[in-house]
């Protein structure tokens, strides 16, 4: 359980070295005991995005924030998970080997530019 000390609320970086989000949770696993003794938990994955701490809000501010994510156009917003394969180092931030658009982690941003942005004249 250190380990969440250490990576909870850091900048993720992706592959290229850019800002990627922060880690909000992460998903552990744990497996079936075999005998009495408990197998310490797994790490799976991170869980990030805006939407990855509407689990922790009373059900009607969790619903409010989904539906902002709909109306700036994110089609389906849902936490986003990072298999831990992906984890490269950590430090001051949590380094991955994949690049951010490719992992979502910037579905929102290019939501509201698409929505807002976009329309200034100039843009």
């Amino acid at each position: 359980m250190e380990l969440g000390k250490h990576v909870v609320d850091k900048e993720l970086m992706d592959c290229k070295g850019l800002r990627a989000g922060k880690v909000d949770d992460l998903l552990l696993e744990i497996e079936e005991p075999a005998d009495e003794h408990l197998a310490p938990p797994v790490v799976r994955a991170i869980i990030t995005g805006p939407t990855a701490l509407s689990r922790d809000l009373p059900p009607p501010l969790a619903w409010l924030g989904r539906q902002l994510q709909r109306w700036l156009g994110v089609p389906n917003p849902q936490p986003i998970e990072i298999a831990w394969e992906h984890v490269q180092r950590i430090d001051v931030a949590v380094h991955l080997d994949v690049d951010r658009v490719e992992a979502g982690l910037t579905i929102t941003q290019q939501a509201a530019a698409r929505r807002f942005i976009a329309r200034l004249p100039g843009a």
